[in-house]
């Protein structure tokens, strides 16, 4: 063997484990692939619901790392660490993603048909308000034993009060609307939670109701709230101040899909009275649907428990800032006024009152009483 190939030799076998050396310090790390999968590739579900999406990440994530989570229509669909809820009609696309890889579920978001004890929101939809069942006329009400509350994050502005399609004004019926909703706040000034009905004394545009069944089948307070505007125009303000505060001044916005705000007329309030304060106020009220009497003289009993105090459970878990509760405002009762007039001096209330009243009654135009309006949806 030649001295130049054992030196060739001796050089390569130095060399070798060097180089192995040199190739174990510079080897590139393995790249791991996850993949992302979802237990439901899509969701129905009605305003006002939550489901938890479950994700499957495989491999398994490193200790610390969490998959993100994203709504690509947060308005009808929000997520938080998979919980999917349900907040306007609509539909949404969820997606969970890590690094590269992402799965998808499409939630559709419907409305449930409305029911009386619902809450009603700004942007024009509604949620569960506890009612499991209720006969006609607010009758054998039963509620949930866990009142449930608003949807996080939308503002409440009124209780579904009436569904009924028989109950429900035949121009409302013609507009589409499929009920009635009282608002969660009363239309006053800045002085007294009160106001007057009017100052004119020769007030004429409007037909009278004095009999129980009169009171009872009026359900026109869309129509007589518009026929005073109409009438007074520019004297509004300063002749008919309930109508005005509710038209002009109440702070609560109406949702465009609605009729507006308006003052519910004697059968209206009849319903928000008989379907929101208690089985017992429906059961008398009952009876006095076709009492050809005048309201004011046969119409006045008392429930055993406090009327007042049930009609403010329907706003129980409503921010405080986004209502305000039904007040005594004469003795220990409260007084409603109606879109309707009892005769040349006077319009038609109803009272509620602490001690369980529950009362059709008249006040002078100039009276005091709670504006509280209504509106058709």
């Amino acid at each position: 063997m030649s001295k130049i190939f054992r030196m060739v030799m001796y050089v390569c076998l130095f060399l070798l484990p060097l180089a192995a050396c040199d190739d174990d310090n510079e080897q590139t790390p393995v790249e791991i692939t996850y993949s992302v999968s979802l237990n439901e590739s899509s969701l129905n579900l009605l305003v006002g619901e939550s489901e938890t999406l479950e994700v499957v990440v495989s491999p398994s994530l490193p200790e610390g790392e969490t998959v993100e989570w994203a709504s690509d229509n947060p308005t009808v669909a929000e997520v938080e660490n998979g919980v999917v809820t349900a907040l306007t009609e609509g539909e949404a696309v969820v997606t969970a993603s890590y690094g590269e890889s992402s799965a998808t579920c499409t939630v559709t978001v419907t409305l449930d048909d409305p029911k009386v004890g619902d809450y009603f929101y700004s942007d024009g939809t509604w949620s569960d308000g506890g009612l499991i069942s209720m006969d006609a006329d607010g009758q054998n009400a039963v509620w949930a034993d866990e009142k449930p509350a608003p949807i996080s994050g939308k503002t409440v502005i009124g209780i579904v009060f009436q569904t009924q399609p028989e109950r429900l004004a035949q121009s409302d019926i013609e507009k589409g609307y499929q009920g009635y909703v009282v608002a969660t706040r009363t239309a006053h000034g800045a002085d007294k939670p009160t106001t007057w009905w009017s100052t004119d004394w020769d007030f004429s545009c409007l037909k009278a109701a004095k009999l129980a069944s009169t009171w009872y089948t009026n359900v026109n307070g869309y129509e007589e709230t518009m026929t005073v505007k109409e009438t007074y125009v520019d004297n509004l303000a300063e002749m008919m101040p309930a109508f005005d505060l509710v038209l002009n001044h109440f702070p609560v916005e109406a949702p465009a899909s609605t009729s507006g705000w308006f003052l519910p007329s004697t059968g209206q309030m009849w319903d928000m009275i008989a379907n929101l304060c208690g089985s017992e106020a429906a059961t008398i009220m009952k009876e006095w649907q076709t009492m050809d009497y005048d309201a004011t003289w046969y119409c006045s009993e008392k429930v055993s428990y406090n009327a007042i105090a049930y009609f403010n459970s329907m706003m129980a878990l409503v921010p405080a800032a986004d209502k305000e509760e039904m007040v005594i405002d004469n003795d220990n009762y409260c007084s409603m006024w109606t879109s309707t007039p009892y005769d040349s001096e006077s319009a038609c209330i109803m009272d509620i009152g602490e001690d369980g009243l529950i009362e059709c009654m008249a006040n002078w135009y100039d009276g005091d009483c709670v504006a509280r309006p209504i509106l058709a949806f």
